[in-house]
């Protein structure tokens, strides 16, 4: 038997002593985690310093999550030179880097709200085409006139699908990702796309909906097995099926 699994059998024991001795050991471990792994430790830092502003806690992603996605939003700015684009919760900067391969010509802005995430950004792509910033920084308030802004795997809680008992959503409701979305759309020009996935809500759901219908793409309505709230923060089901681009009502000058 390992060391780990030794530790883990104090868990269980049925003395209280080594009970005791595993959440000792256990608090020691999450210390030193604390200094040396900066993702661990900036993600701590985020919850306390934003609390419920730091809806989405996970800063996993991957590259080129969304192919179907990103190639239809790329056929639908074949047109627009240089296109601005917005990566809302760009984390370390996958997503970004991912969109500027399906549309070289673009001008892409990363926004995220944990320090470390930017870093990392920053750290691996110098091209100036990609600017990243904070979400609550000057250079995101005053930005607008985006042609597509992407809100991928952030508009949710973990603690929404994985709890035990998850009949209200909790950490982050409807009235504040309705906010987020209301602000979200006061930055994309009309005729701009909207994409959205993996949300605890509907997007539909929202004020802003109605300014929107769903572009034609394989796959762009997507069933997902994962709980749904409704705008009483009331789950309604345990699948989703949403679409998750978006094109916003007006003229778009392409």
């Amino acid at each position: 038997m390992t060391v780990k699994e030794k530790i883990k059998e104090l868990k269980h024991s049925r003395f209280i002593v080594n009970r005791l001795l595993f959440r000792l050991i256990q608090q020691v471990w999450k210390l030193s985690y604390i200094f040396t792994d900066g993702s661990y430790r900036y993600g701590i830092l985020t919850r306390i310093r934003y609390g419920s502003r730091y809806h989405q806690q996970v800063t996993f992603t991957t590259q080129n999550r969304y192919p179907l996605v990103f190639q239809a939003c790329a056929d639908y700015l074949a047109t627009v030179a240089n296109p601005r684009i917005l990566s809302f919760g760009c984390s370390t900067g996958e997503e970004p880097i991912s969109i500027g391969e399906y549309i070289p010509g673009a001008q892409i802005m990363g926004i995220d709200i944990n320090h470390w995430c930017l870093r990392q950004c920053q750290k691996r792509n110098k091209n100036p085409r990609f600017s990243f910033h904070h979400r609550f920084s000057k250079e995101f308030e005053i930005s607008s006139g985006f042609d597509a802004i992407f809100c991928m795997a952030v508009f949710q809680r973990t603690e929404n699908r994985t709890n035990s008992d998850n009949s209200l959503a909790q950490g982050f409701l409807f009235e504040q990702f309705e906010a987020e979305v209301a602000y979200l759309d006061k930055k994309l020009k009309n005729g701009g796309l909207f994409i959205i996935d993996h949300t605890d809500f509907s997007f539909t759901d929202t004020v802003c909906a109605k300014n929107y219908d769903p572009i034609p793409f394989e796959k762009n309505l997507l069933e997902r097995h994962r709980p749904q709230f409704d705008i009483n923060n009331q789950k309604v089901g345990e699948t989703q099926s949403f679409n998750r681009v978006f094109v916003k009502h007006g003229s778009f000058d392409k």
